[in-house]
């Protein structure tokens, strides 16, 4: 294909303004709080917005990317969210605020896949994986997003008015590096016959355990991006920036996890790695929930980056292998472990709200602990099992 590595540099590019679209938006969520005077179960109900509107995109994303092709969903997809993305900030009422969450759900879905499926085409193409990069630039813009948001929450700059910047600023760079991605077509997709896409995605029996598997730590990742920052303000008394400080390390320390995470899995095993991520998240959680400080809350959260960086890489991965288009594959990997990411922040609201914050926080132990039983689902398929290039099957056993 001709394919360079600059091809993965403008995926992981991509990777990076797309959460730091969404990270500037997470960091806002205590003001919008505060500004519409709502109660830890209220907020819950308003964020299950996203994953409603999530869920409801991800189960066609599939057929769409697959139809549009991923260069030209990634070229549609920013607008569909960033467009929603403005809406929040103006929310007057929490009913308002929870229909612009819908929406935002509603527009990441096309965007999320046909990101992760031309990560792995590229991948595939150069003969390098780079998938776990790319979300490791997802974290780094998760990280500098958290960064912006705090420096406009201590500035007093009202959260309408920076997510207007944001938005026209990522909006406008994300097109043009949109605009540089070149045609990606394997030559595995090349060589295969043509299957009809379905319209609708659900998880199919073979992939629900890995969907599970990744539907856990997406949960505690979640959990800990939409709530830290209420944790540190109304636990511990923080006021900005230092609210933000748990979920810049969270967000930097996972960003490094995911840039050694291609060769952490190659050399010690896709599995072993996921086993041991599972239980560096869960020693995390404890010392967060434990915690008599906030340093103690910023070093938890620290740990429990590294141990969620690389496990939505390995199931992606693990997803695109399996048998059937990898775009239908990566839509329904993303319709169940998705829920998990935009489900943590409503359930850790609803048991803040009649036990605590710490409370509330803790029941994302029990998520880690389903992830670490079922880290073994990202074991490598049989050769046999799907169709591989000989020359492939190196990095297949690989990854």
């Amino acid at each position: 294909m001709g394919l360079s590595f600059a091809s993965a540099r403008l995926i992981m590019a991509l990777f990076f303004f797309y959460s730091t679209s969404m990270s500037n938006w997470l960091i806002r969520i205590p003001d919008v709080q505060h500004k519409l005077g709502m109660e830890p179960a209220t907020l819950a109900l308003c964020l299950l917005g996203v994953p409603l509107g999530l869920v409801t995109s991800m189960a066609f994303s599939g057929a769409v990317v697959e139809w549009l092709g991923p260069r030209r969903a990634i070229k549609i997809g920013f607008p569909l969210l960033l467009a929603p993305l403005l809406l929040p900030g103006f929310a007057t009422t929490p009913t308002l605020l929870f229909l612009a969450l819908v929406l935002v759900g509603l527009g990441m879905g096309p965007l999320e896949v046909a990101l992760n499926v031309t990560a792995d085409r590229i991948g595939r193409a150069i003969g390098r994986t780079v998938m776990s990069r790319c979300h490791a630039f997802w974290s780094f813009g998760l990280m500098g997003g958290s960064i912006t948001g705090s420096l406009a929450a201590t500035y007093g700059l009202s959260t309408g008015v920076h997510m207007i910047i944001v938005v026209i600023g990522v909006l406008l760079i994300g097109e043009a590096l949109a605009s540089r991605l070149p045609p990606v077509q394997t030559a595995e997709e090349d060589d295969a016959p043509k299957e009809k896409t379905p319209h609708f995605v659900l998880p199919s029996p073979k992939i629900v355990l890995l969907c599970l598997f990744a539907f856990g730590m997406l949960l505690v990742e979640g959990g800990i991006i939409d709530w830290s920052a209420i944790y540190l303000r109304d636990v511990f008394g923080s006021q900005p920036p230092t609210t933000g400080y748990a979920l810049t390390a969270f967000s930097l320390v996972m960003a490094f996890g995911r840039l050694v995470g291609d060769w952490l899995s190659m050399r010690y095993g896709a599995v072993k790695m996921a086993r041991v991520c599972c239980t560096v998240a869960l020693a995390g959680l404890l010392v967060m929930v434990l915690a008599v400080d906030p340093f103690m809350v910023i070093v938890g959260a620290a740990a429990t980056g590294f141990g969620v960086s690389i496990v939505f890489p390995l199931a992606v991965t693990a997803a695109a292998s399996r048998e059937g288009p990898p775009a239908v594959n990566v839509a329904a990997l993303s319709l169940l472990s998705f829920s998990g990411f935009l489900l943590g922040p409503p359930m850790v609201g609803f048991v803040a709200q009649f036990g605590g914050y710490r409370m509330g926080m803790a029941t994302l132990l029990l998520a880690a602990v389903m992830s670490l039983w079922l880290s073994g689902e990202v074991r490598p398929r049989k050769l046999g099992s799907t169709k591989v290039p000989a020359g492939k099957r190196a990095a297949a056993e690989a990854v």
